[in-house]
């Protein structure tokens, strides 16, 4: 997929979700194109003209490095390296030239500033090679999997080398731009250039003796390399991976050659860019001229030249070890950084979301929007309890506590629009996304430490569930709601709860009237405190009787998650948030978001009942009754398992509706509030039947043809959700292997019974021709209703 200008976050400094400012190019870039310099009164090389300073050094190099005089070093191997350099201050850093050293041996090494268009992306590329090597499989060909003694490259012809190259470019399509990685991948090179030296060697690129020369290519890099080759190409319109220029014959075929000082002078010419649609360098070369170049360039034209150069450590021998190879060492040196063992370990997710909390909330305190105490309970350095103190600061219980961490750090407070604009401008320094859902999920871990979770798959799930809920205006976007709901958070609860029964008595509509302050309150707490609560997150059901007769009970976690627990119980997959605001709606729902709290601020947290009947108020049964928004009296109009039960007397998720059965619609998409009820229809075949005794098909009366219309998209909806909840389902204890005291079925890393079992190919053949009749109808139906549209 090409990606397109308009696209391009880069382009738009104000773009809400730029990952970082743009770094200035002056002093920081170099801003000319590089200029090829033979020296003069030098003895000339090989190709008949003396090498540049920079070569020169690169000669003294590799004299040293061979043990032999400057002069034998190959004319090739110079010219490679000054076709690549574009830094002034390259010859020192030649004469700073250090060996490497890894386990297989040691590698000749000096950082030159190189200009990106001249570094051939690299050809020996273990990291996509299985998924390329497929790709020239069609082709006839294979890939080159070894470098040889040398730092050789031995390919069959030139035109082997470039097809390497498409081959993994159709692995990772440089130019993607479509997801939130390559996005922010794409930005980062584009604001801030190439950070980190990219690193490679001067590689001996063979055919035959006839046909051979020099060429700098990475070894760790490509990456970066390809990637900023790409946009900078997709910017101005025109080819920019010139390494392999000078291999090309006039008659369009190619042969592998060295560089020589007039295909360098030819390269430099082409790095002007001449044809691109704005000036890629200044015209001149003067100061002056460079100023005036910066105060009229455009972003396509600063973002091409930040991506133009990096630093690259370039090697141009290596020394293997013992029994060790050329091609050992160069591995070796990519394992450095990709291969475990090989590098420390890398920071975990939530490692990694922890460094930037801590940075977001000390810049919070160090602006006086947070306090050093509460800035102790974030960071877990003071426990607060679950029992609920009134006199008890900087929090009175732990939930209340746990809700403010995510308050101070997400909601955006129209009193105060500085401190979230603090918390953006920090996630932008660190290099991240700069939006709600970054902000929301940094601190979420804060939260879950607060909360006393412990363990990955605890921590993931209760992150989950806040930074997806704390993302959304409903909970952020204080600005959008009627009164300031997170200056009740510190109250007691009976407070928040009575507040919320006369908010709920004024609304003029519960189903649209936008919830007051108390009713939010009381959700949001109620959500973190049953995503909290270690007694529903340890809940224990009975699972028949040991050999003692006794009762035998398996552990069963009921806490709230994101969409539940995989369609366990037939409930909906609803975002959990959804699930507490839909119960505020309603005098039950409020008494039940109370008791949730309630048992989450004694001394030791105890499992939710329902005041009312005394059920326990597990996950599923909140989202059996509010997953869908109340009915005008306030009562609960149940999700898709209370409608299920009430029509087939079925519980279970594998028990699906059939069309003779009205089903409520769950996605908003709404002719009368929030809620769509589905119409009861009659089967097909009752319509054939009464069409058959001679009358009039039912379905040909406008109104009851767009009736059965609706029905039908709503079975279609339900039979997503339920393919929804089938992909999600984990395997049990016996299929996972592990003991059943052991076995949690929140933990993320079991199998899905999807990919352990999979599916009969015959039983996924068998729904093409169903589902293509599907969409003729819709495709059908579409394009006649456009038709009747143009006619009005």
């Amino acid at each position: 997929m090409a990606a397109r200008k308009s696209t391009f976050q880069f382009l738009d400094p104000r773009h809400h979700n730029l990952i970082s400012d743009a770094v200035p190019l002056d002093g920081v870039f170099p801003l000319l194109p590089p200029v090829f310099e033979p020296l003069r009164g030098v003895p000339a090389l090989s190709d008949g003209e003396p090498p540049t300073e920079l070569g020169k050094a690169v000669m003294e190099w590799y004299g040293k490095v061979h043990d032999c005089p400057p002069e034998e070093a190959p004319a090739g191997l110079v010219r490679a390296i000054e076709a690549v350099s574009i830094g002034r201050d390259n010859a020192d850093a030649i004469r700073k030239a250090r060996w490497r050293r890894n386990h297989a041996g040691l590698l000749s090494v000096a950082q030159l500033v190189v200009c990106v268009p001249m570094v051939r992306p690299a050809t020996v590329q273990p990291r996509m090679a299985a998924s390329a090597q497929r790709i020239m499989r069609e082709k006839g060909k294979s890939l080159i999997h070894e470098v040889g003694p040398g730092l050789r490259i031995q390919a069959r012809s030139a035109e082997h080398l470039r097809e390497i190259t498409s081959a993994q470019q159709e692995v990772r399509i440089p130019h993607a731009y479509a997801g939130e990685a390559e996005k922010e991948f794409a930005d980062s090179l584009a604001l801030e250039g190439i950070r980190e030296e990219i690193r490679g060697l001067v590689y001996d690129m063979y055919v035959s003796d006839e046909e051979r020369g020099h060429l700098v290519e990475t070894d760790d890099g490509w990456t970066r390399v390809s990637v900023a080759q790409s946009f900078m190409g997709l910017l101005m319109g025109t080819h920019v991976d010139l390494s392999t220029m000078h291999w090309e014959n006039g008659d369009g075929s190619l042969a592998v050659r060295p560089h020589t000082p007039d295909t360098i002078e030819a390269a430099h010419r082409a790095l002007r860019f001449e044809d691109a649609a704005y000036d890629v360098w200044p015209t001149g070369r003067t100061s002056a001229a460079v100023n005036t170049w910066l105060d009229t360039a455009s972003p396509e034209a600063q973002a091409t030249l930040r991506m133009m150069t990096a630093r690259m450590d370039i090697g141009i021998a290596v020394r293997p070890y013992r029994d060790n190879s050329d091609h050992d060492v160069v591995y070796a040196d990519m394992a450095r950084f990709h291969v475990r063992g090989q590098n420390p370990t890398l920071w975990g997710k939530a490692d990694d979301e922890a460094f930037k909390a801590r940075t977001v909330v000390n810049d919070l305190v160090r602006r006086n929007y947070v306090s050093t105490s509460q800035r102790e309970v974030f960071f877990g350095d003071a426990e607060v309890p679950w029992a609920d103190d009134p006199t008890r600061v900087p929090y009175r219980n732990r939930v209340v506590a746990t809700t403010h961490v995510m308050v101070a750090t997400v909601a955006d407070d129209p009193d105060d629009p500085a401190r979230y604009s603090v918390v953006r401008g920090t996630l932008k320094r660190l290099r991240v996304p700069n939006s709600p859902l970054q902000a929301a999920t940094t601190t979420a871990s804060l939260a879950g430490l607060v909360a006393g979770l412990e363990g990955d798959g605890e921590m993931g799930q209760f992150t989950a569930v806040i930074a997806r809920s704390f993302r959304k205006p409903e909970l952020r976007d204080i600005g959008q709601h009627d009164g300031d709901w997170t200056e009740l958070i510190h109250r007691d609860i009976d407070e928040i709860t009575k507040g919320a029964r006369q908010e709920l008595k004024a609304a003029a509509n519960v189903q649209r009237t936008r919830l007051g302050p108390h009713q939010r309150a009381l959700a949001v707490l109620a959500l973190v405190a049953h995503a909290a609560n270690p007694a529903l997150r340890n809940y224990r059901r009975e699972s028949g009787s040991n050999s003692d007769g006794t009762p035998r009970t398996v552990r069963y976690p009921s806490s709230m998650t994101l969409t539940g627990r995989g369609g366990r119980g037939g409930v909906m997959k609803v975002e959990a948030d959804v699930i507490v605001m839909n119960a505020a709606r309603s005098p039950e729902g409020i008494d039940q978001l109370r008791a949730i709290v309630a048992a989450a601020t004694v001394d030791s947290p105890v499992v939710p009942a329902d005041p009312a009947t005394g059920e326990p108020l597990l996950e599923e049964c909140l989202r059996r009754r509010w997953a869908t928004v109340p009915g005008a009296d306030g009562r609960p109009t149940g999700g898709l398992d209370r409608a299920r039960d009430s029509r087939t007397g079925s519980a279970d998720p594998v028990s699906w509706p059939r069309t003779d059965v009205s089903w409520p619609r769950t996605d908003g998409a709404d002719t009368d509030g929030d809620l769509r009820v589905g119409v009861a229809v009659p089967l097909w075949s009752d319509a054939q039947e009464e069409a058959d005794r001679g009358g009039a098909d039912p379905l040909s009366d406008t109104a009851e043809w767009e009736k059965a219309t609706v029905a039908l998209v709503d079975d279609i909806d339900l039979v997503a959700a339920r393919a929804g909840a089938l992909a999600d389902v984990r395997v049990d204890a016996v299929m996972a292997g592990i003991d059943e005291e052991d076995y949690d079925p929140d933990d993320e890393s079991l199998p899905r019974m999807i990919d352990k079992v999979g599916i009969d190919p015959e039983v996924e053949a068998g729904t093409d021709e169903s589902l293509e009749s599907l969409r003729r109808f819709l495709r059908q139906g579409v394009m006649a209703y456009l038709k009747q549209q143009a006619r009005r």
